[in-house]
């Protein structure tokens, strides 16, 4: 219950800002340049058709994305970070391709994958997973190694010591570095439909929708609460995922 505050709280607060800095403009300029908060939310909804399909296109992009990035990133991880050697050799490799922004290689990407739905996927994901592989070494590398022998010295095999150790230990790392990349992750979803809508691409999506609009600042807007909203409910998700799966962590804790 307190937690639902905290957020209805927030958005309160963004919501009066909203509506102070349109009115400030107002004053300032001379006319509406910032779109008030009840105008966007009014036009959203007289185009929520097109609006719900674009935030559709999005969601799934995302979603796909998100699950490429956990398919990939969390068993390579486990596997790098189990391994000192190869540690010692991968980790230069990664530690130099993680800051590089997948966007800045997006016209590569397209020359390999076409201009289609696969390439926004891709860059996306490759945003993501770099995230959740980085998380996965590291935390697979802070296991104590005398946890990993009890165990298989109780007669554990393999499934058992990932199941009863490895996994414990490293999903909790592995969902905060999620759900903190989910901004940057929005970002690139953003960037992605954006520039391959320009470039010919499918257009769809809220990075296509916010562009198109931007000569109309209200529709715009709503694009960008669309993102928003986006990008909340999925960092939502992660959040309800982690306490599902690792609820061991939260295992007495109130919520108040």
């Amino acid at each position: 219950m307190r937690k639902f505050l905290s957020y209805f709280l927030a958005v309160f607060v963004i919501f009066l800002a909203w509506a102070l800095a349109s009115w400030i403009i107002v004053l300032v300029r001379g006319r509406i340049l910032l779109p008030y908060p009840w105008d966007t939310f009014a036009v959203g909804f007289a185009h929520r058709g097109e609006f719900l399909a674009a935030f559709g296109a999005s969601a799934r992009r995302f979603a796909l994305s998100l699950a490429l990035a956990f398919a990939t990133g969390l068993p390579l991880g486990l596997v790098i970070g189990a391994s000192d050697r190869l540690n010692r050799w991968l980790s230069p490799l990664i530690y130099l391709l993680y800051p590089v922004p997948p966007v800045a290689l997006l016209i590569i990407l397209y020359m390999i994958f076409g201009i289609g739905e696969a390439v926004k996927v891709v860059v996306i994901a490759a945003t993501l997973f770099f995230q959740i592989l980085v998380a996965s070494i590291g935390a697979a590398r802070n296991i104590s190694p005398s946890h990993i022998l009890s165990v298989l010295s109780a007669g554990a095999n393999v499934l058992q010591l990932h199941r009863h150790v490895v996994l414990p230990a490293v999903l909790p790392d592995v969902f905060t570095a999620a759900r903190v990349s989910v901004g940057l992750g929005i970002t690139i979803l953003y960037i992605a439909e954006t520039m391959l809508g320009v470039m010919g691409g499918p257009a769809s999506g809220l990075g296509n929708f916010t562009y198109t609009y931007t000569m109309r600042p209200d529709l715009s807007m709503a694009g960008v609460v669309g993102l928003s909203l986006l990008g909340l409910g999925f960092y939502a998700l992660l959040e309800i995922l982690e306490r599902w799966i690792c609820r061991w962590r939260y295992a007495g804790k109130s919520e108040g």
